[in-house]
């Protein structure tokens, strides 16, 4: 695939299970994601918006799953992302947006 070690790469490790079943793990995705090789997924797709929402759901699910944090922080600082802008949904937020939303979330 020319790709080499140290390449900007998406991964994802979905779980197979038709439905969520009590007790069974939170997918974590994205896993190759920091500041370095989100630029890298931005510049080898050409999207940027793609990339940085990649980012802020990592760290999203990182920091609910892995660190215990309270989810509503996110979505609360997420909501008011949105409301600054006059945003109804995610989509509405640009690359711009969610860079900074990315900052915030860390």
């Amino acid at each position: 695939m020319g790709k080499r070690l140290g390449d900007p790469m998406l991964v994802s490790v979905p779980s197979e299970a038709k439905f969520s079943m009590v007790g069974m793990m939170e997918t974590v995705l994205n896993v190759s994601l920091n500041d370095q090789s989100v630029r890298g997924l931005s510049a080898q797709t050409g999207n940027e918006r793609f990339a940085f929402d990649c980012y802020r759901r990592l760290i999203q699910i990182l920091g609910r799953t892995v660190l215990r944090i309270d989810s509503e922080h996110f979505e609360d600082t997420l909501e008011a992302a949105k409301n600054a802008k006059g945003a109804c949904s995610d989509l509405d937020l640009d690359a711009t947006d969610l860079r900074k939303l990315v900052e915030m979330f860390k």
